[in-house]
């Protein structure tokens, strides 16, 4: 009996740690999961929307990471005017209190508008589209 003990104490048992990393695409990836819209989210900011996603994902990752948040992105902590869905937390998702942001119109023209998220991993889930620039001070 004490041999089995001497066994069952000896032996190791390997608890493996979940995978951080594993999925690394070369590109952006955008979620819609949690997105919020403005009411007056007109139809030449959706067109513009639409583009922006493109380009940022047409291009690699290491490349966009590299323009100024003039045209790509920036992760500052702001004060948002708006709560962020509270189902992105269930997926055990963690928020440092930083977001990114990205310009909705590079250069701020015609609008100040942003599409405000999170970047974890590459996919940039959306919060917040604030096409008038009104949900932080700039």
């Amino acid at each position: 009996m004490s041999k089995n003990n001497k066994r069952i104490k000896s032996s190791k048992i390997k608890i493996e740690k979940p995978c951080t990393n594993c999925f690394q695409p070369q590109y952006f990836k955008f979620n819609f999961s949690f997105i919020n819209y403005e009411e007056d989210f007109e139809d030449r900011d959706k067109i513009q929307l639409y583009q922006r996603l493109k380009e940022l994902s047409s291009e690699p990752y290491i490349i966009v990471s590299n323009w100024g948040k003039e045209k790509g992105f920036e992760n500052v902590k702001v004060e948002i005017k708006k709560q962020i869905d509270p189902n992105f937390f269930d997926g055990h998702r963690e928020f440092d209190g930083k977001y990114t942001i990205l310009r909705l119109y590079p250069n701020n023209n015609p609008t100040k508008g942003r599409i405000i998220g999170k970047l974890i991993n590459k996919i940039f889930y959306i919060f917040f589209i604030d096409a008038k620039g009104k949900l932080y001070s700039h």
